[in-house]
């Protein structure tokens, strides 16, 4: 029996991703700072924490997946593997025009102050997966093979994890170029530096590797056993890391610079392990009932791109005079908030299920969509009005 060429248990992981980075972006948008101070919104705040996490790791997983089905074309120049890196140079300029500090042109000639360049050239989710997959690419050119492959990139996703504490104690500003030093750390407005982030999508990548050994070797995906098996392999990783994540606390006094909460070791390990347990559930959900192609949380999870690029535009665009969050202010309770989370959710699921349709109907009318967007963007960036 052949595998199915998609699995359904990533995107039903990157779908929950998606569906409760809505919620987070809302919330933080809009709720009364007196809530988002307060003990109940702590245990919400560390849900939420977990959608970077599986974000990255269901695109590791992916990544690896999909670089087996096509590993003879990605060992050589041609056009799969340059397709493949457009994709990927095509994500790290969404992640940058999304922070522009002036989507038009004349008003970035006129003059944006040098913080505004700082929060342009931040490292956030986009870039980062980016990157890390730019990378992945790189290091398959050079190795050759899946087996050296994943072993180098387990090798090195130890050695971020133990040196992020290090790297957190330096200002690599005045070292390197903004673009570049902002991949280093947090301190100038970053939000998913590869220190720690990449460790996430990196055990994505060698999860996914290990589950395609498993699934297309010893196991048989069409024995009833092997759900069983695999599904314990997640949960049992998971576990360990969870343990592994205990021990590493008391190590703090090894770092001078050490938050545990942004960039510790035992808390990547933390939420590595919990983003496994996840993915063991999803893939228990696949195997035991199945995931059909009108599931909507699979389906945001295949659309993930562009609903994370539009919520992200109607939160905190600026169409005319009119901005989102500064309307809400953070006014909201968590009723009004969550209503708005509701109904931006329902919003993006129209849009994923619509480009959906289009994009299985007729790539021609995929194409000119994508260029009749592209077209307005261009045209605003460069004719449109400024302030």
């Amino acid at each position: 029996m052949t595998p199915s060429k998609r699995l359904a248990f990533i995107d039903l992981l990157r779908g929950w991703a998606v569906i409760v980075m809505i919620e987070t972006h809302v919330f933080n948008a809009t709720i009364l700072q007196a809530i988002s101070a307060s003990a109940p919104f702590d245990v919400l705040t560390f849900i939420n924490g977990l959608v970077a996490p599986s974000f990255l790791f269901a695109s590791g997983m992916a990544y690896a997946v999909t670089t087996r089905r096509k590993l003879p074309s990605y060992l050589h120049f041609g056009p799969p593997l340059f397709k493949q890196l457009g994709r990927l140079l095509f994500i790290l300029a969404i992640g940058y025009a999304l922070h522009l500090p002036k989507f038009n042109l004349g008003q970035l000639l006129a003059g944006v102050s040098e913080e505004q360049w700082l929060v342009f050239f931040q490292a956030d989710v986009l870039q980062c997966i980016a990157v890390c997959l730019l990378f992945l690419q790189i290091l398959l050119l050079i190795l050759r093979t899946e087996r050296r492959l994943y072993l180098a990139t387990g090798v090195i996703s130890v050695i971020v994890l133990l040196v992020t504490p290090l790297m957190w104690g330096m200002d690599f500003l005045p070292v390197f170029p903004a673009p570049f030093a902002a991949y280093m750390n947090g301190l100038h407005f970053s939000l998913f530096p590869l220190f720690p982030w990449s460790v996430f999508l990196f055990t994505g990548a060698i999860a996914g590797y290990l589950f395609s050994e498993a699934r297309e070797g010893v196991l048989s995906p069409a024995s009833p056993q092997a759900a069983g098996v695999l599904t314990k392999r997640f949960a049992g990783a998971g576990v360990g890391l969870l343990a592994l994540s205990l021990v590493l606390m008391p190590l703090a006094w090894l770092y001078p610079t050490y938050d545990y909460w942004r960039f510790s070791p035992g808390f990547v390990l933390l939420r590595l392990g919990i983003v496994l347990f996840l993915c063991a559930l999803m893939f228990w959900y696949e195997q035991r009932h199945g995931v059909g192609p009108r599931s909507p949380v699979a389906l945001m999870g295949r659309e993930s791109l562009l609903v994370y690029a539009a919520h992200l535009l109607l939160i905190y665009g600026n169409f005319g005079a009119f901005n989102f969050r500064t309307w809400a202010g953070q006014t909201f309770g968590y009723a009004e908030a969550a209503l708005w989370t509701v109904l931006l959710l329902l919003l993006m699921l129209v849009l994923a299920y619509g480009w959906d349709r289009v994009r299985r109907a007729d790539p021609r009318v995929k194409r000119w969509i994508q260029l009749a967007v592209l077209a307005v963007f261009v045209g605003v960036f460069l004719f449109g009005p400024g302030q």
